[in-house]
């Protein structure tokens, strides 16, 4: 009786990690599917075309969230809502959890604001070059 209930509780264990690991985001399966992502977010081993864009070492329950509102489109941006529209949940949480595996950018700054982050101590920096303000012919 001792012996059964050992080997029904590796079973029950067995089938909770299996369980656990399968609904957890991976982040090797992620960076397969962020083809579609690395030209602007940046990839290990390519910091994206623009600075402010860089995803690595963000959170990736944060990415996910954000990300599910492009494809929900509550937030609109025009190439985001296409390059997200056949992504499934999943997918989305595996791509948020290959750039939170990243850590942050190499050359990071205190005195610029990654778009989408919440972190109430970065600063928005003052631009290199200004566009004028142009008025808008009515």
């Amino acid at each position: 009786m001792k012996v059964l209930n050992i080997a029904l509780s590796a079973a029950a264990l067995t089938a909770l990690v299996v369980s656990t690991s399968a609904l957890s985001a991976d982040p090797v399966v992620g960076k397969q599917k962020a083809t579609a992502c690395i030209a602007c977010h940046g990839s290990d081993v390519y910091p994206g075309i623009f600075y402010t864009l860089q995803l690595g070492g963000r959170n990736a329950d944060k990415l996910a969230v954000k990300t599910m509102k492009y494809k929900s489109g509550k937030i609109l941006h025009p190439m985001m809502n296409m390059a997200v529209a056949f992504f499934d949940e999943k997918e989305i949480e595996d791509i948020a959890a290959y750039y939170q595996s990243l850590g942050k950018p190499a050359f990071t700054s205190s005195l610029i604001k990654i778009k989408g982050d919440d972190d109430e101590t970065a600063q928005p920096a003052a631009m290199p070059y200004a566009f004028p303000a142009y008025p808008v012919a009515r």
